[in-house]
């Protein structure tokens, strides 16, 4: 019995390349096309959520009194609570150099392949921001509310603002939010 053996993937004959996306053999594509967003981003539903979201979660960081805890709390770990300090200055820093002077001065695309140093950094420092927030808070608020207030702050706040107002904007508000709880952690 002759059986034959398999060809291997460099000797099998190539398809056409012509078509969309069913394997390149020239066919139209079954597939739906990647979907645009049902509705854009400046909606006045979507910043309608984005408004609510994140007025909602200060109204929870305010009810779980996680600024009383940080400013007065003496289980807050406050070396920890300096370093996660220190790493959002450092991300604010670098967000504002590479977007108002790199980006709006200079006239430069800022993306990841012309910037890769800037964006590890950031990420780096994000990581070690998040990772010393969570350590100094623990003791304070305890494991389940810690995550609940770094989510909050994150996604609630920062996350919502970034979407919601132009980067000028962010970059001012950083500036006057950090200087204002540098000044009141003092």
């Amino acid at each position: 019995m002759d059986v034959e053996e398999p060809q291997s993937i460099r000797q099998r004959p190539k398809k056409n390349v012509k078509g969309g996306g069913n394997g390149g053999n020239g066919k139209k594509s079954p597939m739906m096309p990647v979907s645009q967003p049902v509705i854009p981003y400046n909606h006045p539903v979507n910043i309608l959520y984005r408004v609510v979201v994140c007025f909602g979660s200060l109204y929870l960081l305010h009810e779980m009194e996680v600024f009383h805890q940080i400013v007065r709390g003496p289980d807050v770990s406050h070396e920890w609570f300096k370093i996660g300090l220190a790493a959002s200055v450092a991300i604010a820093g670098i967000k504002a150099y590479m977007e108002m002077y790199e980006g709006k001065m200079n006239k430069k695309k800022v993306e990841y392949q012309g910037y890769k140093n800037s964006t590890h950094a950031v990420i780096f420092f994000f990581l070690l921001a998040t990772f010393a927030f969570h350590v100094s808070l623990w003791n304070a608020l305890g494991g389940f509310k810690t995550v609940v207030a770094n989510f909050l702050l994150g996604y609630g706040v920062l996350l919502q603002l970034a979407l919601l107002v132009p980067t000028w904007v962010q970059n001012a508000v950083t500036f006057i939010a950090l200087t204002f709880f540098i000044q009141q952690y003092q």
